[in-house]
């Protein structure tokens, strides 16, 4: 890669990252004050994340999701989503952390909630055109342990700690299933620690979009994937920042 096409992936980079701290600032405003306001934006975000979001990541396309995607599963992300937002829970990130918010997403489906999965697994991300296996099952808390130290010590931006902590979780994928949920709903609840509101991927390209980029990090190509979910984290700001200034309520 040449020195010009360095200089102008950093420029682009840091000009996301500037509008985000903006877009931080600007949502500050708008719910601050009023309470109502801020509980509608919650319950926004909650029907975006609980509801939309999972039909838009789905891997099956849109018509052929009924028989998979139901009550239960956006009852339990709607859950996990209430237990991010409680004060409580808005501490240190732990094992037990993860295990509770996927007891909450997976505890009315077929998956046992909130236990480690005992054998392993094949991940849906491509690597030099093979698929990713998971780690030994038998080392699944030693790594666990391992990504929540690196969270805590890095020194990097709050959101790219978050985007980090996302992807370290969904390569131990700890569970035998629901791991991406899992890993988006801890990555929101670490933003929420600093002061950001919920990502959410929403869009139509995100169904490809989250996949390359996922596949781009294991692959070594970290710029892509920090770009991709720095643009997701403007796009969901954006959109928190027309419901709020849309909305009838003061």
């Amino acid at each position: 890669m040449t020195k010009n096409k360095i200089k102008t992936y950093s420029s682009k980079v840091l000009s996301v990252q500037e509008s985000v701290e903006e877009n931080k600032a600007i949502i500050t405003r708008c719910i601050s004050g009023s309470n109502i306001k801020r509980l509608n934006n919650i319950n926004w975000l909650r029907h975006e994340i609980a509801w939309n979001e999972p039909q838009v990541l789905f891997w099956m396309p849109k018509n052929e999701q009924a028989p998979y995607f139901d009550y239960s599963c956006t009852k339990g992300l709607g859950d996990a989503y209430d237990y991010i937002l409680d004060p409580e829970h808005q501490k240190e990130i732990t094992k037990t952390t993860i295990c509770d918010v996927h007891w909450l997403i997976a505890h009315d489906t077929h998956i046992l909630p909130g236990q480690y999965r005992t054998a392993p697994k094949i991940l849906e991300i491509t690597v030099n055109g093979g698929r990713l296996h998971t780690p030994d099952p038998s080392l699944i808390p030693q790594l666990l342990d391992n990504v929540f130290y690196e969270y805590k010590h890095s020194t990097k931006p709050d959101p790219l700690r978050a985007f980090d902590l996302h992807y370290n979780l969904i390569m131990v994928h700890p569970f035998d299933d629901y791991n991406k949920r899992t890993s988006r709903m801890i990555m929101n609840l670490a933003l929420l620690q600093c002061g950001y509101r919920p990502i959410v991927f929403n869009r139509k390209t995100d169904k490809e979009g989250y996949r390359k980029a996922l596949s781009a990090m294991a692959n070594g190509d970290a710029k892509s994937y920090y770009r991709y979910m720095y643009n997701t984290m403007k796009a969901s700001q954006d959109q928190i920042i027309t419901q709020l200034r849309s909305s009838n309520i003061k």
